[in-house]
């Protein structure tokens, strides 16, 4: 969502009517690359991690595990710094879960382009932070992109939908009732974002954004949009783990995919 604002903040439309401070980070800027595509013939495997920052332990012993860089990016606002030392807590603890080494040992590498990979390679990962959450994108097959958005009402749904969004979202926006269209928006939003990512697009090539990306939506968490995006021909296996959560944030899984168009 941060970087759709952004577009249209740059592109001069709707400026000051949609907008909310603060809402362009600078991770989500700096996940943009052409990165690897997994072969057409091959089932991509993604494992997505949705967790609570309140659940993410903090505190200087584990914030020391970070790389000095990581440290320096730490967003200056109190709130964002927190997701965001959570979110690089996070992801070294899953990477190294797979590498067999502690999470200071992880070899998280920042390159002149801001995006967080590993220097040995043979792991794709994406992090989004929204307010209250954490979600973790992990592959060892393609590149992939998450993103995950709290719902709420915005005034300009309707212009951003049709200017922004491709054919098919605005049909479905279009066809759903007031009390859904938020839903619907926010649902395609996070998979536009997450496939801008995955792909290593622009957000000013948003319409061709799905080109050679799948994508699968989950609406599991009361109250938030998430979408996880893969650079693959075909609709990855995504395994969803969402801890730890309140029964009453809960909803029955609602997973939505769709495979890419070339």
């Amino acid at each position: 969502m941060r970087g759709i604002l952004g577009a249209i903040g740059r592109s001069g439309r709707h400026h000051g009517r949609c907008g909310e401070s603060g809402l362009l980070l600078a991770d989500d800027r700096r996940e943009r690359r052409m990165i690897p595509r997994a072969p057409s013939d091959a089932l991509a495997r993604i494992e997505v991690h949705l967790v609570r920052l309140a659940s993410v332990r903090q505190g200087a012993a584990r914030i020391a595990t970070l790389s000095e860089d990581e440290r320096r990016c730490a967003i200056a606002s109190r709130r964002r710094r927190t997701s965001f030392l959570a979110a690089r807590l996070l992801v070294r603890e899953l990477l190294a879960r797979r590498l067999g080494c502690l999470p200071a040992e992880v070899p998280i590498i920042l390159p002149s382009d801001g995006k967080p990979r590993l220097a040995c390679g043979g792991i794709e990962f994406s992090l989004s932070h929204p307010e209250g959450w954490i979600a973790v994108a992990l592959s060892g097959d393609c590149a992939v992109g998450i993103d995950a958005e709290p719902l709420r009402a915005l005034v300009c749904m309707p212009e951003i939908v049709s200017e922004f969004f491709p054919q098919a979202a605005r049909a479905e926006f279009t066809a759903a009732s007031a009390d859904r269209q938020t839903t619907v928006f926010f649902r395609w939003w996070t998979r536009i974002e997450a496939a801008v990512k995955a792909s290593g697009r622009e957000l000013d090539d948003v319409l061709s954004c799905f080109d050679g990306v799948s994508y699968e939506s989950c609406d599991a968490v009361r109250g938030l949009a998430c979408a996880v995006a893969a650079r693959t021909e075909r609709p990855p296996i995504v395994k969803w783990i969402v801890e730890p959560a309140a029964p009453q944030e809960l909803l029955e899984p609602d997973s939505q995919g769709r495979s890419a168009t070339s």
